[in-house]
C-alpha cells in the first residue's frame, strides 16, 4: 500500500533539523488497482545537501588519492653538518698509546714493520742520542698495531681508572686536527706535576737542566704540497716555570699574553710529505733515555714506568676536491 511520509518539525530538545512536509504529489502504485494516492516529498535543506555531497565525495575517493606513490626518500635526519675541509688545509689524526707491559716486550716486534730510513742519517743519529726513535708505516696499519688498539680500546671501556684519566699521568687519547700552513698546533704529551725535573738531553754537547713543573709536547705545521699530499712538521718541544707576560704582534696588533718559558729542540725537527693514508710512528728507544724517557714514559698509579708510542696520521687533503673528477665536471659546466 501507499504510506504517507512526513517529517516532523525540527524538535528543541533533540535538534534532529527534520523538516515537515511541504509539498505532496500523486503517484500511480503499479501493483494494486488502487485509486490514486497522495504521497509526501520532503524538503530538504541546502545546507545539509552541501554536507551529504561532501561526505559521499570523501567516500567515493577515498585516501588513495592523498598517499603518495612509487618509492619514497629516507627520512631526513638532523644533526650537526661538518664543515668541509678548505682547499689551504689537511686532516691530521694523532693517537697516543699507552702500553702495557706484554706490549711493551713487543715493540722491536713493531719496529721491524716500520721504515725508519724517512729521516736522514745525521737526524737519525741525533735522535738515537736523545733516546727518540721515527719510522713511518704506508698503507694500512700493521696487525700488531692493529691489535693494540683494540686491546686498549676494551681495557679503557671496562677499567673504571682507565675511563676517568686515572690510571696514569697521561691517558690514552686520540686528536683530530684541522692544519693550515700559517698556524700552528701543539700535540700534547705530558704534564708532570713534580716541581722540579731534572732533563738531560744532547744538543751537540750532553746537556742539563732543572725545569719547573714541565709540559711535554711536539709543535705541528701541516699544509697541502699536491694532489693527496701533505707537508708535515713536527718540532719536540718542553715548557716549563711559571707564566710570565708579554706583548706579541699577531694579526697586525699588539696582543698581551702569558706564556712560560720554553725549549724547543729545533736539531731535531722533523719534516716529511705524506702521501694520504701514512702513517709516522714515534716512540723512545730501548734503554729510555735523554729525551725519550721523559717525552714517552708514564707514570701509573702503582709506580709504574710504561712506554708510550705516539701515531700521527694524514688522512685528507683540502685540496682533494680541487683536482677530483666532480669537481673537473663542475668547471667544464
Amino acid at each position: 500500500m501507499i504510506r504517507t511520509l512526513y517529517r516532523s518539525p525540527v524538535d528543541e530538545r533533540n535538534q534532529s533539523g527534520l523538516r515537515e512536509i511541504s509539498s505532496r504529489s500523486e503517484v500511480n502504485c503499479p501493483s494494486c488497482p488502487c485509486p490514486k494516492k497522495p504521497v509526501a516529498s520532503a524538503h530538504v535543506p541546502r545546507r545539509y545537501l552541501g554536507y551529504s555531497l561532501g561526505i559521499l565525495s570523501l567516500v567515493s575517493s577515498g585516501c588513495a588519492a592523498w598517499l603518495p606513490s612509487g618509492e619514497q626518500p629516507p627520512p631526513i635526519i638532523k644533526g650537526i653538518r661538518t664543515p668541509s675541509l678548505p682547499t689551504e688545509s689537511v686532516a691530521i689524526e694523532t693517537i697516543l698509546l699507552r702500553l702495557a707491559p706484554e706490549q711493551a716486550s713487543q715493540l722491536d716486534e713493531l719496529w721491524a714493520l716500520i721504515d725508519e730510513q724517512i729521516v736522514s742519517p745525521d737526524l737519525r743519529i741525533r735522535l738515537d742520542k736523545n733516546g727518540l726513535r721515527i719510522g713511518k708505516i704506508s698503507g694500512g696499519l700493521p696487525s700488531l698495531l692493529e691489535t693494540w688498539l683494540r686491546e686498549i680500546e676494551e681495557k679503557q671501556d671496562g677499567d673504571t681508572l682507565e675511563t676517568t684519566g686515572l690510571a696514569s699521568d697521561l691517558a690514552n687519547r686520540s686528536m683530530h686536527w684541522r692544519c693550515r700552513a700559517d698556524v700552528e698546533k701543539e700535540i700534547h704529551i705530558r704534564n708532570v706535576a713534580e716541581q722540579n725535573v731534572t732533563l738531560f738531553y744532547h744538543d751537540e754537547v750532553p746537556k742539563g737542566k732543572s725545569l719547573n713543573s714541565p709540559r711535554f709536547f711536539f709543535t705541528m705545521t701541516a699544509m697541502p704540497a699536491s694532489q693527496a699530499t701533505a707537508k708535515l712538521k713536527l718540532t719536540p718541544a718542553v715548557e716549563f716555570g711559571e707564566l710570565k707576560s708579554r706583548v706579541i704582534v699577531r694579526d697586525a696588533a699588539l696582543r698581551p699574553v702569558s706564556q712560560r718559558e720554553k725549549i724547543q729542540f729545533e736539531d731535531l725537527q722533523l719534516q716529511w710529505i705524506l702521501n694520504q693514508g701514512d702513517c709516522v710512528v714515534l716512540g723512545p728507544s730501548s734503554d729510555m733515555r735523554s729525551l725519550g724517557a721523559e717525552f714517552f714514559q708514564s707514570k701509573t698509579i702503582d709506580n709504574e714506568r710504561e712506554p708510550i708510542v705516539l701515531l700521527v696520521r694524514f688522512s685528507q687533503s683540502g685540496s682533494d676536491g680541487i683536482f677530483s673528477k666532480s669537481s673537473d665536471e663542475k668547471n667544464a659546466e
